[in-house]
């Protein structure tokens, strides 16, 4: 059974003057992000690109795509960030932008979408569906707006979490408080709706950030180790070749091979 556009989350940003943020490269499997900058210049980067937003950007993020965010020191910065079960048949790995003309009514908008959040069924509110729709409208057009999507977890929120903080101390008591269960019955359930234990779900992003790396960025080998949350080359070297089957090093070289081809 399909069920429309679901939001799962709305989360504020707020950078002040003087200080910096960096969301490293990553992308979300299962979630798409809205992503609105509603104050000060913030940078997106897909891949090997770097793209600079401006208040009044609206930005679709597509499961799957990867990017990654800063926001620098020059002057106070503000966006938010929706996370959504995006439709199975749209296209992915391309970003949509919108800008808004009206950022009042956006504002109040995503205002009304939080408190919509707030309540046990926001997936099934009319008034909920009403909003997103008009979010896809905005950046799609009305052609392509969603109207159904493959059945989500509610796992996804932690899911979306892990895959953004790949790079940070994996805590296995962290990530169980935040969703409220004990170690034992978030493992448990976990497994059952990934088909992977959390600890391995980490790695996976890590290698998965890892391979991106090693593609699309010239940063050396022992740069990306850190990138990617190994405390040294060798640790990462191993966990590289354990996972992949081939060293980092051999794993480039093959892709530019294949590349030249």
């Amino acid at each position: 059974m399909t069920r429309a556009v679901e939001l799962h989350a709305i989360e504020s940003i707020t950078v002040r003057t003087g200080h910096a943020l960096h969301v490293p490269l990553h992308r979300h499997q299962q979630m798409a992000e809205w992503l609105w900058v509603e104050s000060g210049e913030l940078e997106l980067m897909p891949t090997s690109e770097r793209l600079t937003l401006s208040a009044g950007t609206l930005v679709l993020i597509p499961p799957g795509t990867w990017c990654g965010l800063s926001f620098s020191s020059g002057s106070e910065q503000r966006c938010k960030k929706l996370l959504v079960t995006h439709p199975a048949h749209s296209r992915t790995g391309q970003l949509h932008f919108s800008d808004a003309a009206h950022p009042g009514f956006l504002a109040s908008l995503i205002e009304e979408l939080r408190r919509e959040l707030q309540k046990n069924s926001p997936a099934s509110s009319k008034q909920a569906q009403l909003l997103l729709g008009w979010l896809y409208g905005a950046a799609l057009g009305p052609a392509d707006q969603p109207h159904q999507h493959t059945p989500s977890s509610h796992i996804g929120r932690i899911l979306h979490h892990m895959e953004e903080t790949c790079h940070l101390p994996f805590s296995l008591d962290a990530i169980a408080a935040e969703a409220g269960l004990s170690k034992f019955h978030f493992s448990r359930h976990f497994k059952e709706m990934v088909g992977q234990t959390p600890l391995q779900f980490a790695i996976s992003c890590r290698m998965d950030r890892a391979r991106q790396l090693l593609l699309d960025t010239e940063e050396t080998v022992p740069d990306i180790a850190g990138l990617c949350g190994y405390k040294s080359a060798t640790q990462f070297h191993a966990a590289f070749t354990r996972h992949a089957g081939i060293t980092p090093k051999r794993f480039r070289q093959q892709q530019y091979v294949e590349a030249d081809r």
